[in-house]
């Protein structure tokens, strides 16, 4: 093997350069050849402003008289930037440059990773506002940045340790524990560790989350801890909500049915007070579900007791307060010793301790019966038709429009109206024509379900929604009964009549719209054809 295939084989480019711009290339070995495509100069191994950065480095240690040095360059190959470094050995018995060059784009990758990685962290830590110091482990000193001791003024002297911190009032009385605890993990190699101090910065005291994070020696010996601290001063605002929250609850205590106090993330009561306080059974006596279902079991009526245990459930409760629903509310009935039932108002507020991880729900059960049935009583009122008592027409559509949700199940809808109601009203007067309708209206109701829903629509028209029924003799049967007691309303004073038309869900109409025109053309046909009866809507007919 000569000497030139042996240069060939070696994993980087050599040449040998003239010493004089434009620096001849002499020889160069495979690697230069299959990098550069068989360049004659070093210009064409780099060129621009690199090249003549380049240069100038040559020239400088050339001049300065240093015969071996290290330069970088880079060059731009198919839109990606390739690394090189070039070791220069200068000879001057042959007045030649020797060189090695290296691919070096993968460490210059790294080292660029490395460089946003620090950039980044420096960012973060500015952003956070977090003051730092080193304490090192061996000495027991602590090394402040020149931010931690303009926010920490103090003639310290050197070498500044936890111990002076404290004889200098740096930390407040109530953390001094803590921060001792703080330093002895450290010390004792715990990798991470923080803790809430209360410091002295500026004058005032203010509460820091101070974290720490140890550095190890290549034998995995710690040697030094780096140690943050953030303001977190703000959060005492969460601690003043906190007890404000806390003496509201203690001045309703005094007019409430029940108060209870639960540590939620771990299940547990801290106080109860009221309906419960003599009768709580000793296997409800820690535990915030069982207690819950305790009490929906002995005091909650039975309609509202699985919407009661779902409000109160502990899970539920967490995600309300993870989701920032802080404030809730529950209106409920409880039953009395007598079996009646009143209505409650359940105040649940969900609060976290400002400096520790325990939320906590305080739960005020109050009495609001009165004001509940009064209410209650207003909605009815503005629900129902003033003459006939009935749902008034936006109430019933919009029940009758509900019920038809349930795509399951199978309704009949009827349409009625009063027989020729215009010459009773011109023949006996208004007032009898009212007497008309609220008769028929109570007559008809008599006749009906609980469920079923019933309303009147204006006029003499009315709307039923016959529930959970289909076609058959015995539904029939309930129609021609409809029509009989319409007829007897006012009788022996007059007699009067009315006429239906029905349309069933789903096979005539799924929507309220479609069902409402089905049963009108039934309702016009069965007037067409005589008056006082009844009409089943079917395909095909028309008005």
């Amino acid at each position: 093997m000569n000497g030139e295939s042996f240069l060939d084989r070696i994993p980087c480019g050599i040449l040998k350069l003239n010493t004089q711009e434009p620096f001849a290339i002499l020889y160069c070995n495979q690697a230069i050849k299959t990098w550069f495509h068989s360049p004659v100069s070093l210009r064409d191994l780099v060129s621009g402003p690199e090249y003549t950065a380049l240069v100038k480095g040559i020239q400088c240690h050339l001049s300065s008289g240093l015969n071996r040095f290290l330069l970088e360059f880079k060059t731009d190959s198919e839109n990606n930037c390739i690394w090189f470094s070039i070791e220069i050995n200068y000879v001057s018995e042959e007045n030649i440059l020797y060189c090695a060059v290296s691919d070096i784009t993968t460490i210059k990758k790294a080292q660029e990773r490395l460089r946003l990685k620090e950039e980044q962290h420096r960012l973060a830590a500015q952003h956070f506002s977090c003051l730092v110091s080193v304490y090192d482990i061996p000495s027991g000193t602590i090394s402040p940045t020149p931010e931690f001791s303009r926010n920490f003024p103090l003639p310290f002297a050197q070498p500044l340790s936890p111990e002076s911190l404290i004889d200098n009032g740096i930390v407040h009385k109530e953390s001094i524990v803590d921060f001792l605890d703080f330093f002895h993990s450290i010390e004792e190699g715990k990798p991470e560790g923080k803790c809430i101090l209360r410091l002295k910065a500026g004058g005032k005291f203010r509460w820091f989350s101070t974290h720490y994070s140890l550095v190890y020696t290549e034998n995995q010996t710690p040697v030094r801890s780096i140690i943050s601290y953030q303001d977190i001063t703000d959060e005492y605002e969460k601690e003043l909500a906190y007890q404000r929250w806390r003496d509201y609850m203690e001045e309703q205590k005094k007019d409430c049915i029940g108060y209870y106090e639960y540590n939620l993330k771990y299940d547990l009561f801290e106080e109860i007070i009221g309906e419960q306080t003599s009768n709580l059974p000793k296997y409800a006596s820690n535990s915030f579900s069982d207690i819950i279902c305790f009490t929906a079991e002995r005091f909650i009526y039975d309609e509202d007791r699985k919407m009661y245990l779902q409000f109160f459930n502990k899970e539920q409760l967490l995600s309300h307060y993870y989701k920032g629903h802080r404030s809730l509310r529950l209106e409920h009935r409880r039953l009395r010793p007598d079996g009646s039932f009143f209505w409650a108002l359940g105040m649940v507020q969900i609060v976290s301790d400002p400096y520790t991880d325990t939320i906590k729900a305080f739960i005020l059960i109050k009495d609001i019966d009165a004001s509940k049935r009064e209410a209650l009583t207003l909605q009815e009122l503005s629900e129902q038709d003033s003459l006939t008592g009935l749902l008034n027409r936006a109430t019933a559509i919009r029940s009758i429009r509900h019920a038809l949700k349930n795509r399951q199940s199978h309704h009949v809808l009827i349409i009625l109206d009063i027989d020729r109601f215009k010459q009773l009203n011109d023949s006996y007067g208004h007032q009898f024509g009212d007497k008309a309708l609220h008769r028929a209206a109570s007559r008809l109701k008599s006749a009906l379900r609980r469920d079923d829903i019933f309303g009147r629509l204006g006029g003499d028209e009315f709307i039923i929604l016959l529930k959970d029924v289909s076609y058959s003799m015995d539904l029939y049967t309930r129609l021609e009964n409809l029509c009989n007691l319409i007829g007897s309303a006012l009788e022996p004073e007059a007699h009067i009549s009315g006429s239906l038309g029905t349309a069933a869900f789903p096979e005539d109409g799924t929507s309220f719209e479609e069902l409402y025109e089905k049963a009108d053309i039934a309702l016009y046909q069965a007037k067409k054809h005589g008056r006082n009866q009844y009409t089943v809507y079917e395909p095909g007919m028309r008005m």
